[in-house]
């Protein structure tokens, strides 16, 4: 017995130092990368002042890239995320009030995190998914426009912390703990302007500008982001589903059979234009069967 009792022991000292040797190296390599700086040059984007791209900017900012559901309504930041597990994880206030950007904060700026994912320090932006999205030069233009012309709002948020879980995720998935260090800085990261006369195109980046695929998966197979993961969006998921059914789940949040889609699938785009719900459900109809249906999309099954 005192033998075992003493092998237990020295199993339970073994996991006990392979536990603390897994953090270890967590937070060091995750340091590493969080502090590695990119130096990239950020594509020439105009940036407008007139009312209509502006106003154009505003519908992107809040319906289409949903920007609003980490920044805030009125762009001054808040905190995401606050727990020991993943850490207090905070968006930026991006206005020009006490606590904001600074009054230097150029144009160019803007357009290097939203493409690139990279600060005026060289430093990849935390905790925020620019991998996960894609712009044409007019909505890139337009958005930052909007947040440009947004009210200074003074408001200090809390200083980012990371914790473990986050850390081993930004490691070992792709999450987007340090987003420049997922990006392929050598590629281009501005979409090509779609022919308004084509609906399936526009469809497209719309999806990209959505960040659609960062929870559907490259192949809009589905199982991709937050638990429970986002649904199989090829025919295989939702083919019997016409428009109308596609555009009132989006609007009512529910599927045709009256099932609840998760919360994680952010409500704000039901709020999107008809026009540009017709355009995505235009492309989903060309997109290839493939997959399986989701967990939830299997339980919702009538």
């Amino acid at each position: 017995m005192k033998r075992l009792l003493k092998w237990l022991g020295i199993l339970v000292a073994a996991i006990g130092i392979g536990i603390v040797a897994l953090i270890a190296y967590v937070y060091v390599a995750s340091g590493r990368v969080m502090a590695r700086t990119y130096a990239v040059e950020a594509p020439r984007v105009p940036i407008p002042a007139d009312p209509a791209s502006i106003a154009r900017g505003k519908y992107l900012a809040e319906k289409v890239a949903v920007c609003t559901e980490c920044h805030g309504s009125d762009f001054g930041g808040k905190v995401v995320e606050d727990n020991p597990a993943m850490g207090r994880l905070v968006a930026a206030n991006l206005t020009r009030g006490r606590g904001g950007l600074p009054a230097d904060y150029g144009d160019q700026d803007f357009v290097r995190v939203l493409t690139h994912g990279v600060k005026r320090d060289g430093r990849s932006v935390i905790f925020m998914p620019v991998v996960d999205y894609r712009f044409t030069p007019d909505d890139l233009g337009a958005i930052v426009a909007y947040v440009k012309s947004m009210p200074p709002v003074d408001r200090t948020v809390p200083v980012m912390s990371v914790g473990p879980v986050a850390r081993a995720l930004g490691l070992f998935v792709n999450f987007p703990l340090a987003s420049a260090s997922l990006i392929d800085h050598s590629q281009p990261r501005l979409l090509a302007r779609a022919d308004p006369a084509d609906p399936v195109a526009g469809g497209r980046a719309l999806m990209a500008t959505a960040g659609c695929y960062a929870c559907h998966g490259p192949q809009l197979t589905g199982g991709m982001g937050p638990p429970p993961g986002g649904a199989n969006l090829t025919p295989v998921g939702i083919g019997g589903w016409t428009q109308h059914d596609f555009v009132t789940a989006l609007r009512t949040h529910r599927r045709p059979n009256g099932s609840a889609i998760d919360e994680v699938m952010p409500r704000a785009y039901g709020e999107m234009a008809d026009e540009d719900l017709a355009r995505i459900y235009a492309y989903l109809r060309t997109v290839p069967p493939a997959g399986a249906k989701s967990s939830n999309q299997q339980k919702a099954a009538p």
